[in-house]
């Protein structure tokens, strides 16, 4: 950012950091192009897309656009009062308006995903009730549309509590959520809607087609450890009913008619299918905690070979240079010598080529008698192979190839099977995706605050930065868990965002402060900590932030902590930032020597200081 841009735009700039849904954005950018550029008659509109600005007449447009997604344009009325200069800062304010638009747009989407029941992840009775109502809503105004509710019931689930405990019951709980993700379509929803019910909503599915999946659903549940089985109930809009009630009460009659006949019923599916099904249950719960593509990949080869000992089972992954690369392989296959990841094919040649091209699944009887087929040679080609896309995001991300030596080894069961585990690799890995979006947000917002405060003290912010990377050193020796190390970097580099507030003459000034003018200066603790509250993706440092000027002895600012008391992340910035404030010149001093500095950290230790944090610092700059 330009460091010349006036006061009244970083103020805008912080404001609309601050907004948190595009609703606020909408205004906060309204009412800021008003204040700010009154001649240009500047209008905001928002659309889906928008070309790239240009100018239409005597018009001009700006595009809003961040990170690859077009949020909408500013239309200027009155061309003529825009001179180059006014060019230039309408620019700077059109980009931060695109990233406060694109960072609201990536929280309401955070949000929308957060409504989940916490114990098994699955959507709760709100979310049902909301998705089911909108989904009623769209058969109403389609004739031909067909809509079917799933409701199940585990049986006797208060003896499971009962005799096992809550520990046993959650297990059950979480089991269960498992279990209908792995039937579900990508197209279908499913949700906890009380302590032991759940619904599968599954749009586009008729009666008979959506009692097979809740039965096999319920088959799968009664193989669960420790399960009594499940009673579940199907209804299905026109036929059985035609508003949302109906729908509900109908399969819930259902469920309620089959109580004490379930074990019965699910009986008379084939005990494979429903192995199967568990295999992709137990898969749902280990992908829940993961967050590297790779990792995700071999967790998920590695159960599918453990399971069922196929002679290969690989994800290849799709890059942007058409090209099919294997990222994790399991199976007596990857034990021949052969370097499984540096395998490579082209998007246009092979079984696998054809699927990613294609985007559909192909299941080969006979590898021989395929024409896409690339072999490896006849003592290593299988006799049947079995392949999947994996799509992310609407876009097909990567193959799930299985492989077995037997010709005709697979049947519409590994189909099943494999559609449901490429459904949860494809959640995970778009998880994946949406945490980095995420991060790359948070920076984003961090680098607009950091360049607010480099255009008003450019000590303070190149400070920041030399302070986060020693924190982080000192961190290391310290064997501080990553997650902290993490929060403890952006309270390095956010620790002064709080001197915004100050008056510059103050921040620059040449000689000592009086007391009075130091007082102020102090408030940069509440100032930052007040500002950091206000962005939900920095609530969390904002603590940390306040707390850096406190004293091990409790002789600090703003709230007199003391030892402990003081967050273990505040500790450590405290003396990373004594330390670089003392080795640096200043207006109105000499920096210290290495020794002198040293010692004055060895004087305050245990008085301003941790000495545990003094320790561990003084061993890093010595390493």
């Amino acid at each position: 950012m330009n460091a010349a841009l006036p006061h009244e735009l970083l103020e805008s700039l912080r404001d609309l950091a601050s907004a948190t849904t595009r609703t606020d954005c909408t205004t906060h950018i309204s009412a800021h192009l008003e204040r700010l550029f009154p001649a240009l008659g500047a209008a905001l509109e928002l659309e889906p897309e928008v070309a790239p600005a240009g100018r239409a007449g005597t018009g001009v447009t700006i595009a809003l656009a961040a990170r690859g997604r077009h949020h909408g344009r500013l239309r200027l009325a009155s061309a003529g009062e825009l001179d180059d200069d006014r060019r230039e800062l309408l620019e700077a304010f059109a980009e931060h308006a695109a990233l406060a638009l694109d960072n609201a747009a990536l929280l309401e989407d955070n949000d929308r995903r957060a409504r989940r029941d916490p114990l098994t992840g699955l959507l709760n009775r709100g979310e049902f009730h909301e998705l089911l109502t909108a989904a009623v809503a769209r058969c109403s105004g389609d004739p031909g549309a067909v809509l079917s509710l799933a409701v199940f019931d585990l049986d006797h689930f208060k003896d499971v509590n009962d005799l096992g405990g809550h520990g046993a019951g959650d297990r059950l709980l979480r089991a269960t959520a498992a279990t209908l993700t792995a039937v579900s379509r990508a197209s279908d929803a499913a949700f906890r809607i009380g302590g032991d019910e759940f619904a599968l909503l599954l749009p586009g599915c008729g009666a008979e087609d959506a009692a097979t999946i809740a039965a096999r659903a319920a088959a799968a549940i009664g193989q669960l450890d420790g399960s009594p089985g499940a009673s579940w109930g199907v209804a299905t809009i026109p036929t059985d009913a035609s508003s949302r009630d109906g729908l509900v009460a109908a399969a819930d009659a259902g469920m309620y008619d089959r109580k004490g006949r379930s074990s019965q019923a699910t009986s008379l599916l084939r005990r494979d299918a429903s192995s199967r099904l568990q295999v992709a249950s137990n898969l749902a719960t280990r992908l829940t905690d993961l967050h590297d593509p790779r990792e995700i990949a071999q967790t998920v080869v590695d159960e599918l070979q453990s399971a069922f000992g196929y002679y290969l089972a690989a994800i290849h992954r799709l890059e942007r240079d058409d090209m099919l690369r294997i990222v994790a392989a399991a199976g007596r296959l990857t034990e021949e010598g052969i370097d499984w990841l540096a395998w490579e094919q082209s998007l246009h040649a092979g079984v696998n080529g054809r699927v990613a091209r294609s985007g559909r699944r192909s299941l080969v009887d006979d590898t021989r008698l395929d024409a896409d087929y690339l072999g490896s040679g006849p003592s290593l080609d299988p006799g049947s192979e079995l392949s999947v896309p994996i799509h992310v995001g609407g876009s097909v991300w990567g193959v799930l190839n299985l492989e077995q030596l037997a010709t005709h080894s697979f049947d519409e069961n590994d189909v099943m099977l494999a559609e449901a585990v490429v459904a949860q690799t494809g959640a995970a890995l778009h998880r994946c995706q949406l945490v980095d979006a995420m991060e790359h947000s948070f920076s984003t917002t961090l680098g607009v605050l950091c360049d607010a405060l480099e255009s008003k003290d450019a000590y303070t912010a190149d400070h920041a930065q030399d302070v986060a990377d020693l924190a982080s050193a000192t961190a290391t020796h310290l064997r501080l868990p990553e997650i902290q190390q993490r929060s403890l970097r952006y309270c390095a580099l956010l620790h002064d965002i709080g001197k915004l507030g100050v008056r510059t003459e103050l921040l620059t000034k040449p000689g000592r402060l009086t007391p009075e003018e130091y007082v102020e200066v102090q408030q940069h603790s509440m100032i930052g900590f007040t500002l950091l509250t206000r962005i939900p993706l920095l609530a969390q440092i904002a603590p940390l932030v306040r707390a850096v000027h406190e004293r091990w002895d409790g002789r600090g600012y703003p709230d007199g902590l003391s030892g402990f008391e003081i967050p273990v992340e505040a500790r450590i910035v405290a003396v990373c930032d004594a330390w670089h404030a003392m080795r640096y010149d200043r207006p109105y001093r000499r920096a210290l020597t290495r020794s002198a500095a040293l010692s004055e950290l060895e004087t305050g230790a245990g008085a301003q200081f941790d000495p545990d944090v003094v320790s561990a610092f003084i061993s890093t700059v010595d390493a």
